[in-house]
């Protein structure tokens, strides 16, 4: 690594020619990169190559948690968090970078969003934890005004999400040119979707002596004060771009269904006895069913004002279900609801028109000597990859 930052102090002292043609090479390389295998009628390199965006938000979440405290009646525990208010920005290179936001009204103690995209694939991370939320009982679908109320900071709700995605028609379509717009779609295409996914929601009342020190509530609840679950998927889906001018405004729709094929629960119970270890995922409840169904949908839109000025919106819905079998202890139905929606506006600067038509081939490199340098002075490896006509 040392040797290579000399190297680059080296090219620049030697000549800014050659400081130009070694920067420049670099870029040309991601490029061409990102341009690989593309149909150019379908898709492009937006004309100027770095960005730098400002962006704001919004995130909830709607929980219902139903476990059965006897043989035939249910007690469902309805809850939603406060939206949080993002804002934020991101920089980066083509279809890299990153970017960092703050929730304004600190409805979440924790709030990740970090994903990655080309021309092909895209992996998303998310990873949110709120103490913000309001909770009531339900008995038999009906509220329960005798019941306790969960209010802010008195229980808390951590949800996590792994994703991965597979364009099958990546030639034509980019996913990434309505979410990112690292990419304009110039001609309307669509593509199936093949995706993995990892979720886990958790559960659990922070104050709970205050809750289940009455004899009645514990028995409404069956004693549980915490849970988590989690989730294994895979699936297909189809994500479909539309643009009536050539990419001045994009509309996006994708929806993805997935089998859950790995599912568990791990409940944690107040009170200790001969099997319950208090405080510890202590008791694992399976599914009913071994694969079930779960899903996304995502929407977008998209704006390229100018070459340099875009404007762009996204929002998508999140769905984690678990319905367990029973035993020898009380069944548990969760439905876990997560929504997110965005608005970005853009700015790109950077090599224009002629960096993507040098790397199309449409200036040979023949016709660019003011890219070559005067006097070569690197290692005989870094000349041959950086300076070398592709």
């Amino acid at each position: 690594m040392f040797a290579v930052l000399l190297t680059l102090c080296g090219t620049m002292a030697y000549g800014s020619e050659s400081a130009k043609a070694f920067f420049f090479r670099i870029g040309e390389r991601i490029d061409a990169l990102v341009l690989k295998d593309l149909d150019t009628t379908y898709i492009a390199l937006p004309e100027h190559s770095w960005r730098l965006a400002l962006n704001s938000g919004s995130e909830g979440i709607h929980n219902s948690y139903t476990t059965w405290a006897d043989l035939g009646t249910p007690v469902t525990l309805k809850s939603q968090s406060m939206p949080s208010v993002d804002l934020g920005f991101n920089a980066g290179y083509r279809g890299f970078g990153g970017g960092y936001s703050w929730d304004l009204m600190n409805a979440y103690s924790t709030n990740w969003h970090l994903a990655f995209g080309s021309k092909i694939i895209g992996v998303e991370f998310q990873r949110n934890i709120t103490t913000n939320l309001s909770g009531r009982f339900f008995v038999d679908g009906v509220l329960d005004p005798t019941a306790p109320t969960l209010n802010k900071n008195e229980w808390r709700i951590a949800n996590t999400s792994l994703a991965a995605w597979y364009a099958l028609n990546a030639k034509h379509y980019s996913h990434n040119a309505a979410i990112k717009q690292s990419y304009i779609q110039k001609k309307s295409a669509g593509s199936l979707l093949l995706s993995v996914a990892y979720m886990s929601s958790q559960m659990q009342i922070i104050d709970s002596d205050k809750y289940l020190k009455d004899e009645d509530v514990l028995t409404l609840i069956d004693g549980v004060k915490g849970m988590i679950t989690r989730q294994v998927a895979a699936g297909i889906g189809y994500g479909i771009n539309y643009t009536p001018n050539h990419g001045k405004v994009l509309l996006h729709a994708s929806a993805n269904m997935q089998l859950v094929f790995y599912s568990i629960n791990h409940v944690m119970y107040a009170t200790p006895d001969s099997v319950y270890l208090p405080g510890e995922p202590n008791y694992a409840l399976y599914p009913a069913k071994p694969v079930h169904v779960t899903g996304n949908l995502r929407a977008a839109v998209s704006w390229e004002i100018n070459e340099w000025v875009h404007l762009s919106a996204w929002a998508q819905g999140n769905h984690l279900r678990f319905a367990s079998k029973g035993g020898q202890l009380s069944a548990m139905d969760i439905r876990n609801w997560d929504w997110q929606a965005h608005l970005t506006i853009g700015v790109r600067f950077g090599a224009g028109k002629k960096r993507v038509r040098e790397v199309l081939g449409e200036i040979p490199a023949a016709d660019r000597p003011e890219l070559l340098p005067r006097q070569n002075r690197l290692p005989q490896w870094i000349s041959d990859y950086f300076f070398a006509p592709l």
